[in-house]
């Protein structure tokens, strides 16, 4: 089928309506699949993009719910029965049969029903969704934020003029333009009232550490250029422009929140300092009282006096995206920074009462062995308290698949998109992913960041941890369902 490109009157600096006088559907479920491949952690980040959906039009709808596959297996008792509008949220790679199957079992559990989604992946693959046979077709795929687009498709029940969505018109595959991406707005606040789970620090096999936790979004995009990120743009290759909320928006929703640990979804909170700063007086003024865990660059560090003040108000669990130890990988990062750069910056904010975590990446063009083996000495000697190593992917439009694809003897390959090279083979990466992380938690460092996640973490409560985790053993291993394990 032809793409037919819908003509739309005004794209630019479009709006939703400020009001609804009618609405053409009664009865809105919002799901929030399992892609079954997360983090160990992933069920202590709840579904903050679906809730800031449904917030658009808590006004206008008022029987809505909210379903979160990680948790609610049997979900298809959950879904009221005179639900006409399902909407999906696809933010990771969620294979897309499975998506068919989810959007079949809803066509037949409640006929006639409409099934919109959104997300990275949907965005990916809107036209695979919308093209597919009606019995498990996506009815309409919104690309790029919300920002009250999906409260004007509320209203009117049609993708017709609505930016950013796909779709199948008179059997041809369509596609509405995005709109310039805008500022993220203010308002509305996610709308927490529709969870049914409890998000908490559980492990994909079941373990429950007892603390609770929430999420909060306050910036979007980043104004860096790092050569393997895909989240500052688009499916489309389109920047996606750093624009932030005010910091009085961003404490009153903290003060909503009842969680004690609160992590920040930003790619980049830390950006620009002044604005953390000012934050971080707000919450200091108003005595509201948590723990907060962001990523953030080493910039920070530039700025001690600032990052001490964060200490203050609440920031304890600091992850740096540093991914290389050498120049020349660096610079093929496209990092912005050197190595002297990344010891200035830990020198100036070491001894905070802070714990800090190192993102590093390897797989690098140019890379060798011995190089990515000195990534545990390194990060002790600037002071990290945890690291994180990946493979190098490229995922999507990025410049760095280029790069590599042009460069021989490396390769990318084609299930995980992780990338390769003649000398090193992914079992060997893999190989020296599990060497860099034994070498680096050595007895001694266990035991320093232990004590030290002791000493900062409120939320932590020692006690519950260790019932939880008798539980856990005891009697069987629960696996994230609930259901017992031998």
């Amino acid at each position: 089928m032809d793409v037919q490109i819908q003509p739309l009157q005004e794209p630019v600096g479009w709006q939703a309506p400020a009001a609804v006088t009618q609405t053409a559907y009664q009865s809105i479920c919002f799901i929030y699949p399992d892609d079954g491949e997360g983090s160990r952690f992933d069920r202590m980040f709840p579904p903050l993009g679906l809730e800031l959906v449904a917030a658009g039009v808590r006004d206008c709808i008022d029987d809505r719910c909210m379903i979160d596959l990680r948790f609610e297996k049997e979900w298809e008792a959950r879904v009221p029965h005179n639900t006409d509008l399902a909407a999906i949220s696809m933010l990771w790679d969620k294979p897309i049969r499975e998506v068919f199957e989810l959007v079949r079992r809803l066509k037949i559990l409640r006929p006639g029903i409409q099934v919109v989604a959104g997300g990275r992946v949907a965005e990916a693959h809107r036209r695979a969704l919308v093209s597919a046979p009606p019995a498990e077709r996506v009815d309409v795929v919104f690309a790029g934020p919300d920002d009250g687009r999906f409260r004007s498709f509320v209203e009117s029940g049609q993708p017709d003029g609505i930016p950013g969505v796909a779709f199948i018109r008179d059997g041809a595959y369509r596609e509405n333009p995005l709109p310039p991406y805008g500022a993220i707005p203010d308002r509305p606040l996610p709308d927490r009232t529709l969870r049914r789970a409890h998000y908490r620090m559980i492990r994909r096999d079941g373990l429950d550490l007892g603390i609770s936790s929430d999420t909060i979004q306050s910036s979007r995009g980043c104004s860096f250029k790092c050569s393997f990120c895909t989240f500052n743009r688009d499916q489309d290759g389109r920047p996606i422009n750093f624009t932030m909320r005010s910091p009085e928006s961003v404490a009153d929703e903290l003060a909503e929140i009842e969680s004690d640990y609160v992590i920040f979804v930003d790619d980049n909170v830390a950006q620009d300092t002044d604005r953390i700063d000012r934050l971080c007086n707000l919450l200091l003024e108003r005595g509201i009282n948590k723990t907060y865990g962001i990523e953030t660059r080493i910039n920070l560090g530039l700025r001690p006096q600032v990052a001490e003040k964060m200490a203050r108000a609440g920031f304890r669990h600091i992850t740096f995206g540093i991914e290389a130890i050498h120049d020349h990988t660096l610079k093929f990062l496209n990092k912005g920074f050197r190595r002297h750069t990344i010891e200035k910056a830990f020198d100036a904010i070491r001894g905070l009462p802070m714990v800090y975590t190192g993102n590093f990446i390897v797989g690098n063009v140019g890379e060798t062995r011995e190089q990515m083996l000195e990534i545990p000495d390194f990060a002790r000697s600037i002071g990290l308290d945890t690291i994180m190593v990946n493979h190098l992917r490229c995922r999507g439009p990025e410049p760095l698949t280029e790069t590599v694809m042009a460069t021989p003897g490396y390769h990318i390959d084609p299930d995980t998109r992780k990338v390769y090279s003649d000398e090193l083979s992914l079992a060997e990466l893999a190989t020296i992913i599990r060497q860099i992380k034994r070498d680096f938690w050595s007895p001694s460092q266990k035991l320093k960041t232990a004590w030290k996640v002791r000493q900062l973490f409120k939320p932590v409560s020692y006690t519950s941890a260790a019932r939880h985790w008798l539980s856990w053993n005891l009697r069987g291993k629960p696996d994230p369902w609930g259901r017992r394990t031998s």
